[in-house]
C-alpha cells in the first residue's frame, strides 16, 4: 500500500497562509488554501526578509474572498511587520474588501498612534507604541460568538472591543492595504510576512504559539 503523506497537516482552522518568501515573481503562494495573490509593486526580500511595500501602491490581492465576516462568524488573521518609518496615515497590513470598504483591517492607526483591529469606524487598539524598523507580531480575532473583537501584540491581547458592525466582507482578501469609499486606501510602508488566516476565534495560548513560532 502507498506510504502516508510526510507532509503536515495544516493546523486546525488554516485557511490560508502566505509565507511571502518569494525571490521574484508576481505571485505570492498561499501554501495551504490556493489563495495565491496577484503581486503589485512589491519588493521580495528573500527568506526571512518578508516582502516590502512602498506605502503608496504596494499590495497582494487574492481573486476572491478567503474568510467568511458576517454576524456571527469568527475568524483570525495574523502577520509579522516591520514598518519601514511611522507613518502619519494609517496603514493597513491585512485587509479583505466588501462592496465599498474593507470588512476587517489589521493595521497602523495614525489617529490613536498605536496597533489596530478595526472595523470602519470601530478599533480595538493596542497599548504598544508602534516603531520603525521592528518586526511585530500582529493579530487580530474576531470572536463571532461574543461578538467581540481582540488585537494581540506579539502574543499577548491588548485590547478589546465589542464588535458592533460586523457586515459581511466579500471581496478579495488583501495584503498591504485596505479600501474605503469604494477606493483602496492606506497603503502598508515596510516589510511583511508570514500572514496567516483562520476561519475561527482562535484561543489566547494559541495566538501566543504564534507570536513565537517567528
Amino acid at each position: 500500500s502507498p506510504s502516508p503523506s510526510s507532509a503536515p497537516s495544516p493546523p486546525p482552522g488554516l485557511v490560508g497562509l502566505w509565507p511571502l518568501d518569494e525571490a521574484s515573481g508576481q505571485v505570492a503562494r498561499d501554501t495551504v488554501g490556493g489563495h495565491d495573490g496577484t503581486v503589485t509593486g512589491v519588493a521580495w526580500q528573500g527568506a526571512g526578509g518578508g516582502a516590502a511595500f512602498d506605502g503608496t501602491g504596494s499590495q497582494i490581492v487574492t481573486d476572491g474572498p478567503v474568510l467568511k465576516t458576517g454576524a456571527g462568524r469568527g475568524f483570525t488573521v495574523a502577520a509579522w511587520v516591520r514598518l519601514a518609518v511611522v507613518p502619519g496615515v494609517f496603514a493597513t497590513a491585512v485587509s479583505q474588501d466588501s462592496a465599498d470598504a474593507s470588512g476587517f483591517y489589521l493595521q497602523y492607526s495614525s489617529e490613536d498612534r498605536g496597533w489596530a483591529f478595526s472595523r470602519p469606524g470601530l478599533r480595538a487598539v493596542g497599548r504598544t507604541a508602534p516603531a520603525a524598523h521592528v518586526w511585530t507580531h500582529l493579530t487580530g480575532v474576531c470572536d463571532g460568538a461574543a461578538r467581540k473583537l481582540r488585537l494581540y501584540v506579539d502574543g499577548v491581547e491588548e485590547a478589546v472591543v465589542d464588535d458592533t458592525a460586523s457586515a459581511p466582507a466579500t471581496g478579495a482578501f488583501v495584503i498591504g492595504r485596505a479600501s474605503f469609499d469604494g477606493q483602496p486606501r492606506d497603503f502598508f510602508p515596510g516589510a511583511i510576512r508570514d500572514v496567516r488566516a483562520f476561519d475561527r476565534a482562535l484561543a489566547p495560548a494559541r495566538v501566543a504559539k504564534l507570536a513565537q513560532s517567528g
